[in-house]
Parts: C-alpha cells; structure tokens; sequence
C-alpha cells in the first residue's frame, strides 16, 4: 500500500473573508535639509521632499530636502492576529496614502512635479523633534545625522507627485524585511528623497490639524494560502486550494524525506490563482512509498 505524507500550511479561519483592508495611522515623523544640516523640522504640518534646482513660490532655490516617517504596527498586528488567528496572515499590499499641497505657502517648501524614491530603514532610533518651519531646533533628526540612519535601507519604490492639490496613493514594493517588519507589530521606519533635481513634493504630516488628512499606511492581508482538499486519482494527487494572491505563483515542492533542507526539495508543479484566490494542483506521485510535499507561494 502507498502511503503520502502531505506538508501543508492549513486554514486556521477559512471563515474570514479572504482578504482585509486596514489603515494604520502614523506616528512621529520629520523632515531635513541639507541647506540646514544641524536643524531640526520635527513639529511641522508639513513635510517635504525636494531637489537640489526645486524653487519655491517666489523663485529661491532651496536645496535638498528630505523626510523621515516612522509607523507602529501594533494594533495592526493585534487586529490581524484576533481576524484570523495568531500570525495566520500574510501582508500582500501596502500603500503609502499622503495629502500633497501643490502650492505650499510657506517659502521653505518647494514646488514641482518629479520623481522621488521611497525607502525602508531599519533604523528605528532617529528622533521626531520640535523644529518648526519658521524655527528650527536641534533635538530631533537632522541632514547630518542620514549618513548612519541610512546604513541599511530597501528600495520600496519609485513615485512621482502630483503637483497639486491631491491624495496620492503609492503602491510600496513587499520585499521580505519590509513586510516582517511591518507584519512584527513595532516601529517601521521610511525615508523619502528626492531622485528628480526639480521636484517639490509637500504633504501633510502627522501634526496636520486634520487628522484623516495625515499619512496612513493602507495594508491588506490575508491568510496563507492553504490546501482545501487533497485527494487521490489514480496515480496522481490532486491539491485544491484557497486564499492564494492572484496573479502569484504557487509551487508544490516534493521530497521523500520531509527533514531535507529546503534547497533539496523538487519543484514538480505550478500554478498561478485567479481573481477568487482558488487554485488547483494535479500532479503524479510517482512509484515511491512515501512523499511529502510543501506548498509554496512565489
């Protein structure tokens, strides 16, 4: 008799609609110029990410100018964690949502239409700050202290503003370290800088007046993806699933010794999900006794 070990993550809330939406606020953030490089623009209503030929209303170049962003992912994590069981979640989207001033009326701020990086950091450590447009101070994060916060950073992305008066959204990159450390349930760290010389980007920070006009990170998740059915017909193993991310590549891997590392594992099946999240997997066992498999989503 042939007998089939199966390695498999399973549903732990197959109840729960596939995928949640939720916002998490933020928490401290600054921004710095390097014209300024021992000032501190913690306290500001605003914050900016400008080139080195961006001008403002009145035609002064102001030089470059960068901001930091800092999120806590806490009650992010608590909320996912009671939705669909401790750590039974995966992070598959995140999105920076910020409200841009086109034609900022404070001259320390820039204008212009450009492209701009956005970065993880994980340097948690740099300071928020009391500086404020018109009177910087010294106790918070400043030009000269981004040579050691930026030691270790992850590209998130490429983005371009509006230029106008406007809500942007802009969709992040997921590389691993970006979402453990958004899916850990601490701080979280951005920086913005300018790649275009001439853009003047200026958006609200988290001292706005306005509270639902301040960042927000919009993330979604959803259980992992996991095998619904397994049956056998014939020869072959059929594994019909759910919860996978449209659009992402699922492979099943094979071995016949579920203690073999990772990397000795052979890949005999793929399969990409539709817009439902459901997938189907048929593969042949072959002659041997036993095999395991692991279900794994690229």
């Amino acid at each position: 008799m042939k007998f089939l070990s199966i390695v498999l993550t399973l549903i732990a809330a197959a109840n729960i609609s596939r995928a949640v939406l939720l916002t998490n606020s933020i928490s401290v953030d600054a921004f710095v110029r390097a014209n300024a490089p021992t000032a501190n623009y913690g306290a500001a209503g605003s914050l900016t990410v400008s080139g080195s030929t961006a001008t403002n209303g009145v035609g002064t170049v102001n030089g470059i100018a960068d901001s930091f962003i800092r999120f806590n992912t806490a009650s992010l994590a608590t909320s996912l964690n009671s939705l669909f069981g401790p750590n039974n979640w995966v992070i598959n989207g995140v999105s920076l949502r910020v409200v841009e001033t086109g034609a900022p009326n404070n001259n320390i701020f820039t204008r212009g239409k450009g492209a701009f990086e956005i970065r993880w950091i994980s340097n948690d450590s740099w300071t928020e700050g009391t500086g404020m447009p018109n009177a910087p101070t010294t106790d918070g994060v400043t030009y000269n202290d981004e040579p050691p916060l930026l030691t270790n950073t992850v590209n998130l992305g490429v983005f371009t503003n509006a230029a106008a008066n406007s809500t942007d959204l802009f969709s992040l990159a997921l590389p691993a370290v970006f979402t453990s450390d958004v899916s850990a349930g601490g701080d979280v760290s951005l920086y913005l800088t300018a790649i275009d010389s001439g853009i003047g980007f200026t958006f609200n920070s988290q001292n706005f007046t306005t509270a639902n006009q301040r960042p927000v990170l919009v993330i979604s998740a959803v259980p992992p993806p996991g095998a619904a059915t397994i049956t056998l017909s014939g020869a072959d193993i059929i594994i019909s699933g759910m919860n996978g991310t449209a659009g992402e590549t699922n492979i099943v891997l094979s071995s016949t010794n579920a203690f073999a590392p990772l990397n000795q594992w052979t890949p005999i099946a793929t399969n990409v999900p539709g817009s439902s999240g459901l997938f189907s997997i048929t593969n042949n066992v072959g002659p041997s006794p036993q095999q395991f498999f692991i279900l794994q989503t690229k």
